[in-house]
């Protein structure tokens, strides 16, 4: 009987808080459905953001990927009129898709274009901008030594190798040292010192010895001699 009573007073309590519960909602019914109204705008407003920014970089990087495929057809098919011209690919990108990482590595791009056409310091420019913003990462990696190449390529090695010899020694982080280990031997060789390219293609194999550089680096000491 005790348990009896005790079970029908909870059921008694629960009815009891439902209906002041309901009539709390009866009373305050205009304020709930407000803020339940505003919390389901923002919900809305945050998912429709999220879900534009996913569509978004989506976007970007199917017209990143038509672009490169579009430069890579005109590398191949050099001379001849291109099916799509990859700069103006390029471009679009940098309009519609500004301050995304696709429209910097449109950027990569453009600098390479622009280097093929003679044009060394607005590929500089671009290219060091790129690097500069994304530190650290494998874009800003790729910026920087598509840069070192560029600069060695136009008779600048000489410039280069103070800068790769701090990558190389670890006080520069823009390159993983094993690669400037193995850039910093082929800028004195372009330098036509043929004993401080030896010395590093030489520590790059002794320090790195599972670098992919290192095979190469080893060839290298061949012709060397």
């Amino acid at each position: 009987m005790r348990r009896l009573t005790r079970k029908k007073l909870k059921q008694d309590e629960f009815v009891s808080g439902v209906d002041r519960m309901m009539r709390w909602l009866t009373e305050h019914w205009r304020p709930v459905a407000a803020a339940l109204a505003a919390a389901t705008v923002v919900f809305l407003i945050a998912w429709g953001v999220v879900n534009m920014m996913g569509n978004r970089e989506a976007a970007a990087s199917w017209a990143l990927h038509e672009a490169v495929t579009a430069y890579q057809a005109q590398q191949k098919t050099a001379g001849a009129k291109p099916e799509k011209d990859a700069r103006a690919a390029f471009e679009k990108i940098l309009e519609k898709y500004g301050r995304t990482k696709e429209a910097d590595a449109a950027r990569l791009y453009l600098a390479r274009m622009d280097f093929e056409a003679g044009k060394l310091e607005e590929a500089k420019s671009a290219l060091e901008k790129v690097a500069q913003r994304h530190k650290g990462d494998a874009l800003g990696r790729v910026a920087t030594l598509d840069l070192i190449h560029m600069r060695v390529a136009s008779g600048q090695a000489a410039e280069v190798i103070p800068q790769l010899r701090a990558m190389a020694t670890g006080q520069d982080d823009s390159l993983p040292r094993d690669v400037a280990l193995y850039e910093l031997a082929s800028a004195y060789e372009a330098e036509k010192d043929a004993g401080q390219a030896r010395e590093y293609y030489q520590k790059l194999i002794d320090e790195f010895p599972q670098s992919p550089y290192t095979r190469t680096a080893r060839q290298k000491l061949v012709e060397l001699g």
